[in-house]
């Protein structure tokens, strides 16, 4: 969304385990505390389908800018989600070895970030080879580096990308690196100390941290679309929905999401159904460029956001989990980091003005290029990089 689409985050880990249970005791009499059951992400459906209708508003809003013009919501989905999974990982692995490898957790990132970004840009390269494109130099090229350097959020933010760059949508990619060594370095001193307690402590202060920055620069000047764009693309303003994912993810560690009652899933299922409603509210009637959107519309996103995914985690069995865990969504799921990256230059490389066809047919070509692309890219490159993935995880 230029406001630009969301970053896919990563397909879940096989298997992610609790952090480390601390057995000094509470207010260290030296009585153990009772045991933790160790959560099991396991294979979770709906946190795969749930990117697809995320993905699906992308497109639709860049098909022409106005249809859901709400669809900014979709990152916040994104980013609480991926808080989430990344928790649950390092967690995982702390559980297991007594400590985090930063090596390995980052050589994961790479392997499953790098090569589809790369592939973009080998395949923008080629088309800048036949095809004029006015401004390369900013609009690809400065994109592209902006994109494999990951500071295009704030090359955003501070009014320095170049209207329809090719990788301006890469912003939010950026925003989640930026987190993801922040998050990692916290749950690394958390582990090792043996406090779980203490990344507790780092989430609620991230999360108080980048709310209250985000509403000191919204509220301390006049608010224009100089002050708007500062606090939508960048990493500082924009870090609390990843920061409450990651307390989800703590939460689900601790076992807290186990053995809930009866009573209470139904809440978690009513509160969802009415996040879910409040969410398509969203899409069809907030669109960008307003106070409101950034004082209260993300935070209380963020809030409906982190609701949907703890109903998917406690009822992964209820009949919307099923729904959004259908074997299509899932599947266009996990095309779905590919396939947002690739959409943006294919839909400046396939606009009506140029290619002079209809509405749908234009449509239609640009769809079949993005979602062939990003199929390429799963069966020949992802997929077998994921096997390595996953073993590095279980170590």
């Amino acid at each position: 969304m230029t406001d630009q689409a969301p970053m896919a985050p990563e397909a879940p880990p096989a298997v992610a385990n609790a952090l480390p249970i601390e057995n000094t005791g509470a207010a260290g009499t030296g009585v153990p505390e009772p045991a933790i059951s160790r959560f099991r992400l396991g294979n979770r459906p709906p946190l795969t389908g749930i990117r697809a209708l995320a993905l699906f508003t992308v497109l639709t809003y860049h098909s022409n800018f106005k249809t859901l013009p709400g669809t900014w919501v979709a990152l916040q989905v994104f980013f609480v989600l991926s808080g989430f999974l990344i928790t649950a990982m390092l967690a995982g692995e702390g559980q297991r070895n007594g400590k985090i490898s930063l090596g390995r957790f980052y050589s994961r990132r790479a392997v499953r970030l790098v090569p589809p970004l790369l592939l973009t840009v080998a395949l923008l390269a080629i088309y800048a080879h036949f095809v004029h494109v006015a401004d390369a130099a900013h609009r690809l090229w400065g994109d592209s580096f902006a994109a494999l350097f990951y500071y295009a959020d704030y090359r955003q933010a501070l009014g320095h990308a170049p209207f329809f760059g090719y990788l301006a949508h890469t912003w939010s990619l950026s925003v989640e690196e930026q987190f993801y060594i922040v998050w990692s370095l916290a749950m690394v001193v958390a582990i090792a100390l043996h406090k779980r307690r203490l990344s507790y402590g780092f989430v609620i202060v991230g999360l108080v941290l980048s709310t209250a920055d985000r509403t000191w620069l919204t509220l301390h000047d006049h608010f224009t679309n100089v002050v708007f764009t500062r606090v939508y693309y960048a990493f500082d303003t924009r870090a609390d929905a990843l920061f409450l994912g990651c307390l989800l993810g703590l939460m689900a560690a601790d076992g807290l999401f186990n053995g809930w009652a009866r009573w209470a899933k139904t809440l978690i299922t009513c509160a969802a159904a009415a996040s879910a409603a409040f969410l398509c509210w969203i899409l069809l009637y907030a669109p960008l460029f307003t106070e409101n959107l950034a004082l209260w519309w993300l935070p209380t996103t963020t809030i409906a956001s982190g609701i949907i995914i703890t109903y998917f985690v406690i009822c992964p069995q209820s009949l919307g989990s099923r729904f959004v865990g259908i074997g299509v969504l899932v599947f266009i799921g996990e095309l779905s980091y590919t396939a947002y990256l690739v959409h943006f230059p294919v839909y400046l490389a396939l606009e009506p003005s140029t290619t002079h066809w209809s509405f749908w047919p234009n449509e239609l070509a640009r769809l079949a290029i993005i979602f062939a692309i990003a199929t390429g890219s799963w069966f020949l490159i992802e997929k077998p990089l994921a096997r390595w993935r996953q073993r590095s995880a279980q170590r």
